[in-house]
C-alpha cells in the first residue's frame, strides 16, 4: 500500500503534467484518472442539494454518469455523498440492484462499466464526490484507504481554489444557474412548488433521455414552454 507521502508525490507530478492553462478542477481529475487507472473521473459539489455542481469531467461517459444521477436522483454517487461511504458497483445484467434505474439506464445508454464513487471529506464533513468510472468489474489501481486519501486530498485543494467553490455564474455555476432559471419559469408556468418543477425537469430529461442542463436551456430559450407541452418551433414535445 502505498504512503500518504507517495500518493502527494505522485498528485504533484500528475499535476505537472497537464496543461497549466486548464483548471485547477480540471487538472486534479486528469491527475485522479492515472492514479487511480480508471477510464474517466468527475467531482461533484454538494451532491445532492439545489447547489450540485459538477466541476470537472474527463470525458463524455464521466458526463452522462453525473448527469444521469442528477435526473434519476439515484446512484453510488449520491450514496458516497449521503453516507459518507466509498460505493462501487458493476453496471450490467443482472448485477447490483441497490439502484435498479441508474444501473440499466446506465447500461442501456452506455454499456457494461463499473462505476466506484468515493466521498471527497477534507474535513470530516462531505464536500462532494470523486466518481470513477472503469470497464465492467475492473477494478482501481489503489485499495480503499489510499484512494480515499487522495480524494480528500483533491477536496483540500479545491477547497483552497476561489473559482472552484465560489458560487458566482462563471464556469460550471453557469449551467447550474440555468437550472435554477429554468425551475423558476415552471413554477411560473403551472404555478406548482419549485421542488416539483425540479422533479418535472428531472423527469423530462429521462423521458428524452437529453442531459437535463439541455431541458434547462430550452425552457430558458422558450423553446420549450409546459404549459403546452409543445416546443416552440411547432414540435410536439411527447413525440
Amino acid at each position: 500500500m502505498p504512503s500518504r507521502a507517495a500518493i502527494l508525490s505522485d498528485l504533484a507530478r500528475e499535476m505537472a503534467r497537464q496543461e497549466p492553462g486548464a483548471s485547477l478542477a480540471g487538472r486534479l481529475c486528469a491527475a485522479a484518472e492515472n492514479i487511480l487507472g480508471v477510464d474517466g473521473v468527475a467531482v461533484t459539489l454538494a451532491y445532492t442539494s439545489d447547489e450540485r455542481v459538477t466541476l470537472c469531467c474527463t470525458d463524455d461517459v464521466a458526463t452522462r454518469v453525473e448527469d444521469l444521477q442528477d435526473v434519476l436522483g439515484e446512484g453510488p454517487g449520491r450514496e458516497a455523498f449521503t453516507t459518507g461511504a466509498q460505493q462501487f458497483v458493476d453496471v450490467g445484467p443482472g448485477e447490483d440492484r441497490r439502484w435498479p434505474q441508474f444501473s440499466s439506464t446506465v447500461h442501456d445508454n452506455l454499456g457494461p462499466l463499473s462505476v466506484c464513487a468515493i466521498p471527497i471529506r477534507p474535513h470530516h464533513d462531505v464536500l462532494g464526490v470523486l466518481t470513477c468510472h472503469l470497464a465492467y468489474r475492473q477494478t482501481l489501481a489503489l485499495e480503499a484507504e489510499p484512494t480515499q486519501f487522495l480524494a480528500d486530498a483533491i477536496g483540500v485543494a479545491l477547497l483552497h481554489d476561489p473559482h472552484a467553490t465560489d458560487t458566482d455564474l462563471s464556469g460550471p455555476w453557469t449551467q447550474r444557474a440555468q437550472i435554477h432559471q429554468a425551475t423558476g419559469m415552471v413554477v411560473a408556468q403551472l404555478h406548482i412548488s419549485p421542488a416539483d418543477a425540479l422533479a418535472l425537469l428531472r423527469a423530462h430529461a429521462f423521458a428524452a433521455s437529453a442531459p437535463l442542463g439541455s431541458i434547462a436551456k430550452d425552457i430558458t430559450a422558450r423553446r420549450l414552454d409546459f404549459r403546452h407541452h409543445e416546443t416552440t418551433d411547432g414540435t410536439n414535445d411527447d413525440a
